[in-house]
């Protein structure tokens, strides 16, 4: 509600900046060509002044109406050194030492209006210099607002990781000490086992969000990576109903941080999962051209909406009743980090379809082709 209460503010505020500073390009527009008009009006006196004067002209009222008629302004002759005109519609020229010209116009009416080509194009330009100032202005306030939240998460998952990892790993160090005794005993171990690992990796996923360190690349084979994700995913994927079908073939190698593209992966896979409520299927396959290899993570949910197609990985959104916004945002940064591109889609047939890009290396001793490595 703050939130939503400050941009209205910026809003509203940027609306009567707009309003404000087209009623003050109009006001310098009229006195523009108030002072043009008054310029024109000036220079055409002195040049009839100074025609009557070169010329000799009888300083006649018959004259005066002749002038009138031609110039389209009022014109008589009057003594030298009578009342000086009160307002910029009247001039008085002096003549000679005994008389002046005056000149009398009517009262000039603006010509301002939206019809007229070097008003309507001031308007547009400024219009448009405003659009681009208030965009700016307002990419500026987000990101400084982002930078805010990422701060104080910064803080609170350093602190939280500190309290976290200590207790973890006793947790994990007594659970690997320990003898069981039956099978339920090892069920147990391996479920205090699975569960410090997701424990362990919330930590490192918020402290990676806190303070995203390079990736230390080594050669590594992506589908055992994603492989052995999937597998320690399996439990919960079928505790949701979702069957993960793998059908990646490998070794396909990439130069990569495993633990970083395994979280990348691992936040991909339980994105989908959870995109399943009621069950369904999880595809992995992947194809290369030579260069690029390109994973495809294909769910049979409904699909990312458009709100979420629009706005991407963008960190801090989501539409889950309980989500953070946190776990594609951090896999398409891991991704990115390593040379390649995550990207959202919507599968044609149904689901959604997310698609990590990385650049592949070739396997020792072959040439990389272009075929398919799966036929999936």
């Amino acid at each position: 509600m703050p939130s939503l209460l400050k941009s209205w503010r910026f809003g509203l505020g940027f609306l009567a900046f707009v309003v404000a500073g087209s009623l003050l390009l109009l006001a310098w527009l009229w006195q523009r060509e108030r002072g043009e008009s008054n310029r024109l009006f000036q220079a055409l006196a002195e040049a009839d002044a100074d025609f009557v004067r070169r010329m000799n002209l009888p300083r006649s009222v018959k004259l005066a109406d002749d002038l009138e008629q031609l110039l389209g302004v009022q014109i008589e002759f009057r003594e030298a050194g009578g009342t000086a005109p009160a307002d910029e519609n009247t001039l008085a020229i002096r003549l000679d030492d005994r008389s002046d010209m005056i000149f009398t116009r009517k009262p000039v009416a603006s010509q301002l209006s939206l019809r007229d080509p070097a008003t309507r194009n001031a308007l547009i330009v400024f219009w448009l210099a405003s659009a681009l100032m208030g965009w700016l202005l307002a990419r500026e306030r987000i990101k400084r607002a982002q930078s805010e939240r990422l701060a104080m998460l910064g803080r609170v998952a350093t602190s939280l990781a500190h309290d976290i990892k200590n207790p973890l790993a006793s947790i994990q160090l007594h659970a690997q000490l320990m003898t069981p005794e039956n099978a339920e005993d090892t069920k147990a171990l391996k479920l205090i086992a699975s569960e410090s690992d997701v424990i362990a990796g919330l930590v490192n996923q918020w402290l990676h969000l806190a303070n995203p360190l390079p990736p230390k690349l080594v050669r590594l084979d992506v589908a055992e990576c994603v492989r052995a994700v999937a597998q320690n995913l399996d439990a919960q994927a079928q505790h949701a109903g979702v069957s993960i079908e793998n059908s990646l073939a490998g070794p396909i190698w990439t130069m990569g941080d495993s633990q970083r593209l395994a979280q990348a992966f691992r936040n991909i896979i339980i994105n989908a999962i959870q995109a399943m409520p009621r069950g369904g299927k999880l595809r992995i396959n992947a194809e290369n051209d030579g260069i690029n290899v390109c994973l495809r993570f294909t769910d049979s949910g409904d699909g990312f909406s458009e709100a979420a197609l629009a706005h991407g990985a963008e960190l801090f959104f989501s539409e889950k009743e309980g989500g953070m916004g946190v776990g594609l945002n951090i896999a398409a940064s891991i991704v990115e980090a390593h040379g390649g591109r995550l990207e959202m889609k919507n599968d044609p047939q149904g689901g959604a379809v997310v698609s990590v890009g990385l650049p592949e290396l070739p396997q020792p001793g072959v040439r990389a082709t272009g075929v398919a490595i799966d036929a999936a």
